[in-house]
């Protein structure tokens, strides 16, 4: 794909109980998407510039009270199709102004919010469900709540000897499946995803090096490896991305009293990679300006079937 011609679509809707949105894509948009490590939805900062008063009010209420309103950012380049970004709801409208000259609108919104916060499940399984069927259970209960059905693991046909209860928050009880069977999930633009611990999304593997967009030179750290390149919708969290490690920039060995070689095997290349530049993305944030300089994505990543970091706050969402 030729990364020129950046392109963006950004899609609001009016009002929660009605379908009609407006486009807003002739405007200045300011955005900063980011995809947590921890079972939590991904959330979208949005800043629209120097639309009318009447449309901020329109989408936002005259006193910044709307919320639910649906929110979806596509992001491309002429090249090529829009993709989507961002898919989710408000929670939060704010106006303000950079300058005597330029007002902007504020949208604050996540990813299934509303699901993971309220949606209560009421029902029970009997004695002899298998792991398998649990799990569809759950794929289901989210489906019911508006939430589609992405990538989920192959799981054992093992038997629950007892019947089992569900009651409460469906968050709740995903959370406590997931770690019972080793399963990580995500809510990622309204799509329930998940899959084992330590391994990864059947997405296609993504190349990244200097001729698709790569922006520096990645950074091997104790959370993992870092790097940055042009904008690219295609990176999502548990997907895969073969990385050009002919430049790699490794950080400094702690050398506290009592601390030598704890943190070495995270930051030494021979353990933290292998030779093909094969990982898996943790963490994914990223910063668009279709006016101005910023469009990239940064991304956290773990080598496929090499040391995992152990600290950290991005990492120690991922290990639980």
């Amino acid at each position: 794909m030729e990364q020129w011609i950046r392109q963006c679509k950004l899609t609001v809707q009016i009002n929660k109980d009605q379908p009609q949105a407006l486009d807003l894509s002739d405007f200045r948009i300011v955005f900063h998407v980011a995809q947590p490590t921890t079972e939590q939805p991904k959330s979208a900062e949005i800043y629209i510039y120097n639309i009318s008063h009447k449309t901020m009010n329109m989408l936002a209420g005259e006193n910044s009270q709307n919320k639910d309103t649906q929110v979806i950012l596509e992001v491309g380049y002429k090249s090529g199709p829009l993709e989507i970004l961002f898919k989710g709801t408000s929670f939060q409208f704010r106006k303000g102004r950079d300058n005597q000259v330029d007002t902007w609108l504020c949208i604050l919104a996540q990813s299934a919010d509303t699901v993971k916060s309220f949606a209560i499940v009421n029902n029970s399984l009997p004695a002899g469900t298998s792991v398998s069927d649990m799990q569809d259970f759950i794929v289901k209960e989210y489906s019911s709540n508006g939430i589609d059905t992405g990538e989920v693991p192959t799981l054992t046909g093992q038997r629950y000897p007892r019947g089992r209860v569900f009651f409460g928050s469906l968050d709740r009880h995903t959370s406590q499946f997931c770690r019972d069977n080793n399963i990580s999930f995500s809510l990622d633009d309204d799509i329930f995803n998940a899959v084992p611990f330590g391994g990864y999304s059947m997405l296609p593997m993504q190349i990244l090096n200097k001729d698709t967009g790569m922006i520096g030179m990645p950074q091997l750290t104790s959370e993992g490896l870092r790097v940055t390149s042009l904008i690219n919708p295609k990176f999502k969290r548990n997907g895969r991305v073969q990385i050009d490690l002919s430049n790699l920039q490794t950080e400094s060995y702690d050398i506290q009293y009592g601390k030598q070689g704890v943190d070495q095997p995270f930051k030494n290349q021979n353990s933290a990679t292998n030779p093909q530049g094969t990982f898996i993305i943790v963490s994914v944030e990223h910063y668009g300006d279709i006016r101005g300089d910023e469009w990239y994505s940064t991304l956290i990543c773990v080598g496929v079937d090499a040391v995992v970091p152990k600290s950290g706050l991005l990492i120690s969402g991922v290990n639980g």
